[in-house]
């Protein structure tokens, strides 16, 4: 794992002989090997706009084709806010971890300036398309509106430990003071939480599986495996009727369309961790045809083996995968001159909604354990 430390002011301080600049993070990330995941530590006040683009733009390249982390130690205010947030606008499953201590700030880009009403004027409309430069970032990542995040950045708002992962910032959260249910009288950490965290260690494992893949298949099955065994086991309610295809959980048996009435959400997070059924060979089989799939840059391919029951092991199979994959990326070379607006709307729901229906597809499709066809 290669670390980059972005722990002082964006930017060459000349009074000081400091700062943090695109040449430094350049030199940290000097010998990294293909598929090593980046881990960025950020402790900064912000700093220069442009200093802070170009490390923005760094670490999203470096992104497209290696898993990237970052951990809010403290501070990342203004500028350091926006390059902590790169690698999400790549993969939005990309991990931010902050703590009870982390603190974000955002606000609009300000500067010196003089001169008559004209070039006031100027420097003025400059200002403002730099601020929606920067703000449809924290938009895009959080799922919050132009609109809210431009309020926020008016006002200079501050968030502080847990309100980071509220406002859409980051996605994963390490508490520094584990209270006593009883003794306190606080609720126990929630389990859309526990979800949350869980997924994102799977999604870091399933990128361990994928960096695997590239070398041998061997160790490719032994990293999906890891990945799969972290997907959580949750436990619906015993059903309450009898006969269909169920679901298996440690507190009971439920149909899928019972869980689905009872708690979409829990119903959704139990999918996009593949925790469809306790059938540890049918979830692997899902995932490596999804991880498999994004990787070739088509989800109809991985969606097609899904619903057919095909194993991702196959040699023809994963031959089509290697195929599509070598082909987007030569589409994927000649698109990146030109990366085009990142504020664009959610990617990929279709392709999610296709999946998750090809998943019950297979599912139902199954031999259960101690069930019926």
């Amino acid at each position: 794992m290669k670390t980059v430390t972005i722990d002082d002011v964006i930017g060459y301080d000349w009074w000081s002989d400091s700062g943090i600049t695109a040449k430094k993070v350049k030199q940290q990330l000097e010998g990294l090997l293909d598929g090593e995941e980046i881990y960025v530590e950020i402790n900064s006040p912000g700093g220069s706009v442009y200093e802070g683009a170009v490390i923005f733009n760094l670490l999203r390249d470096h992104a497209k084709t290696h898993p990237v982390s970052v951990r809010i130690n403290c501070m990342a205010l203004s500028m350091a806010s926006y390059i902590a947030l790169a690698a999400r606008t790549v993969n939005k499953n990309s991990i931010i971890t902050v703590c009870d201590n982390s603190i974000v700030m955002i606000h609009n880009p300000w500067m010196y300036t003089w001169g008559d009403y004209r070039e006031l004027a100027k420097d003025s409309e400059y200002l403002e398309k730099l601020a929606a430069m920067y703000g449809s970032v924290h938009a895009y990542v959080s799922g919050q509106s132009d609109q809210d995040i431009r309020k926020a950045m008016d006002e200079e708002s501050f968030y502080i430990g847990k309100e980071i992962i509220e406002a859409g910032f980051a996605n994963t959260f390490d508490t520094i003071v584990q209270e006593d249910d009883d003794a306190s009288g606080m609720e126990p950490e929630g389990r859309d939480n526990k979800i949350i965290n869980a997924k994102f260690a799977a999604n870091k494992a399933m990128d361990n599986a994928r960096a695997a893949g590239q070398k041998d298949g061997t160790t490719y099955r032994s990293e999906l495996e890891k990945a799969v065994a972290l997907n959580p086991v949750i436990k619906p309610p015993a059903a309450a009727s009898a006969g269909g295809e169920k679901i298996s959980g440690g507190g009971g048996n439920m149909k899928p369309e019972e869980l689905l009435a009872q708690n979409k959400a829990c119903y959704d997070a139990v999918f996009a961790l593949g925790e469809k059924a306790a059938l540890e060979k049918e979830r692997a089989r899902v995932n490596a045809h999804i991880l498999l799939g994004k990787e070739a840059g088509s989800l109809d391919t991985a969606v097609k083996y899904i619903e057919s029951g095909e194993s991702s092991m196959d040699e023809k199979i994963r031959a089509e995968y290697l195929a599509l994959s070598m082909k987007n990326n030569r589409l994927q070379a000649r698109d990146d001159d030109d990366p085009g607006d990142i504020n664009v709307g959610s990617e990929g729901e279709a392709d999610e909604k296709d999946i998750a229906q090809a998943f019950r597809a297979g599912v139902q499709g199954k031999e259960l354990k101690g069930g019926k066809k």
